[in-house]
């Protein structure tokens, strides 16, 4: 998948989504095929390092053993291996075998294989310092207009914002359904006041807005070794009808498991044997 998006829409209603497809062992092998050949575990992989930097913010405003408390909630939520089977087991709900075939063959041709590359470098080597050093050689070297508008193409075909807003809002929703669990039973607010007031503070279309403007330069980045040919190519696969399912099922099946884990986080805070309430 477009691994940029993970540079950051919360659907709480896809987490009960009914199954799109049977989960026959062909559709879970399948779809653990395509979670490989598409990068996700590097997309998915700065997740828990968010989590943990969001509960840390939060130092002298809960005691040191609530804060430990959160943050091992956190790791065991958006744990790798486990974001890993629920997002195979969402993708192969909202996947044939007959789509999750084609969108292999593109995924592990050659050309797949390049942009895939080109997109797990990114996310190893997309510090700020690089970014800096990037958009200072662009000063002098701008991308042409044919470029910008396959960019531009290839965010929307992909569901790139969408994508980044979901993490940004799972996150911090998962950081204060933790918070929230960690108060006596008549104080808590629950997730539906939590998501109000956090849409308050971080509206979705201020942050939509913010992503929309920044992502741009982040995908350039991540497609600067890649020819114009091939990116013309990857921009007509992500926009054809099979690419426009795909890339809907990518973005259904993370909106529906990073939202599980959000609110999995305080369930797991209610359950710690030595939790202590504020």
């Amino acid at each position: 998948m477009r691994l940029a998006r993970f540079a950051a829409a919360l659907v709480l209603l896809a987490v009960f989504a009914p199954p799109a497809h049977a989960q026959s062992k062909e559709a879970l092998a399948l779809a653990d095929h395509v979670y490989e050949s598409a990068g996700l575990a590097e997309q998915l992989r700065p997740v828990p390092a968010q989590f943990e930097r969001g509960i840390l913010e939060q130092r002298g405003k809960l005691p040191e053993d609530m804060l430990q408390a959160l943050a091992e909630a956190g790791k065991k939520s958006f744990a790798a291996p486990r974001l890993h089977r629920e997002v195979v087991a969402a993708l192969a709900r909202r996947m044939s075998a007959a789509d999750m075939k084609e969108v292999l063959a593109w995924l592990d041709a050659p050309l797949g294989r390049r942009v895939t590359g080109a997109e797990v470098a990114a996310a190893s080597s997309m510090t700020p310092e690089a970014m800096e050093k990037y958009f200072e050689q662009e000063k002098s070297q701008p991308s042409g207009p044919k470029r910008v508008g396959m960019i531009a193409e290839l965010i929307t075909s992909t569901n790139s914002v969408e994508i980044a807003v979901n993490f940004i809002e799972t996150i911090s929703l998962g950081v204060a359904v933790g918070m929230d669990a960690t108060q006596p039973v008549e104080k808590q607010i629950g997730i539906a006041r939590l998501r109000a007031r956090m849409r308050t503070a971080m509206p979705t279309e201020q942050l939509r807005a913010t992503l929309s403007a920044s992502i741009p330069g982040m995908y350039r980045y991540t497609y600067r070794d890649i020819s114009d040919e091939d990116l013309a190519a990857y921009v007509k696969f992500n926009a054809a009808p099979l690419g426009l399912r795909y890339n809907k099922a990518v973005t259904d099946a993370l909106a529906e498991v990073m939202t599980q884990a959000s609110v999995r986080v305080g369930e797991l805070v209610k359950t710690a044997p030595e939790r202590k309430k504020i």
